[in-house]
Parts: structure tokens; C-alpha cells; sequence
């Protein structure tokens, strides 16, 4: 009974956090206001990181709530600021093409996932939990991280600088045109 109820907690606890994380995509997606996307986007980023917990992925929550929820958030919320999303236009017929296409593709991507997780659940005769991490496991990843994949790392440091310089030249000279 003990395994049941653990089960039980366990399954209630996935799904309610997946639908969180779903009904926070959506509003991202459907908001008007740009600062009310970004604190739903960041909802989303908090429930996948309960997610990773579920998972016995500690690192990976730790990395989900630090990075995305904290700096890439604060990163995006600048960049808004700065581009002032007053004076950007309504959609155009395109765009709202483009949108209801988009939410035909995710509604299909969704329904071959329910149903590929479902053939999945049936297949096997008995769900069992992932075996314990081993322990350090996190200072493996920080010594590798640090040591063997140093360059790529910087690398990536110097591609997203870039891409946020060039993104602040971007929206100054739209704003300098006009």
C-alpha cells in the first residue's frame, strides 16, 4: 500500500507541475504585455524545475531556476525595456496565420506525445522509480565544466554577449531611422 500511495503522490505531483508549466507556456504565448509574458515565462521555468526534481536532477533544477528564471529573465525583461514595445504594430494577417498555424503543429506535437507516453505506460507491466544518484555527480559536472570544456564554455559566454550587444545596435538604429 505504502508503494501505491508513493506512486500515487508522485504521479499527482508530475502532472500537476506539467500543467502548470503547459497553462504558463500558453500564457506566454496569448499575453498582450510583454512583462506579464515574461513573469508567466518564468512560472513555466519554476514548474520544469520541479519537473527535474521529480527526476532526482537537483544540478539540473538548481541550473534551471538560476539561469533561466534568473538571469535569462532578467536579460529578456531589460531587452524589452529598452526596445519600448509601445510602438511596435498589431499583427498583421500574416502573423496571425502564422499563429494559428503554429498552434495547429503544437496541438499535433501534443497529441503525438500523449499518445507515444501512453503506448509507453502500457508496454511496461509495472512503473519502478530511477535508482538513487550516485553522490557527486554535481562536482563531476563543475570540474568537467570548468576544466575539459572551458573553451565551449566561454565560447558560449562570448556568443550570448554578442547576441545581446547586437540586439541593443539592432533595436538604437530602428529607433534612430525613424
Amino acid at each position: 500500500m505504502a508503494g501505491t500511495v508513493s506512486e500515487t503522490v508522485y504521479a499527482l505531483s508530475f502532472y500537476s507541475l506539467a500543467l502548470l508549466a503547459v497553462v504558463a507556456a500558453l500564457v506566454v504565448v496569448f499575453a498582450r504585455n510583454y512583462v506579464v509574458s515574461a513573469v508567466w515565462l518564468v512560472v513555466c521555468f519554476v514548474a520544469v524545475a520541479g519537473i527535474y526534481v521529480l527526476l532526482k536532477a537537483p544540478f539540473l533544477a538548481m541550473v534551471q531556476i538560476l539561469v533561466y528564471a534568473g538571469a535569462i529573465m532578467v536579460l529578456f525583461v531589460m531587452l524589452v525595456m529598452f526596445m519600448d514595445a509601445g510602438k511596435l504594430t498589431p499583427g498583421s494577417r500574416l502573423q496571425s496565420v502564422i499563429r494559428s498555424l503554429s498552434a495547429v503543429v503544437g496541438a499535433v506535437i501534443m497529441l503525438a506525445l500523449i499518445t507515444l507516453s501512453s503506448s509507453m505506460a502500457r508496454s511496461r507491466a509495472e512503473w519502478s522509480p530511477w535508482p538513487a544518484v550516485e553522490p557527486g555527480t554535481t562536482e563531476r559536472i563543475g570540474e568537467a565544466l570548468f576544466t575539459r570544456y572551458a573553451l565551449p564554455f566561454e565560447a558560449l559566454t562570448l556568443l550570448l554577449v554578442a547576441a545581446v550587444v547586437s540586439a541593443l545596435y539592432l533595436a538604437r538604429r530602428q529607433e534612430g531611422e525613424e
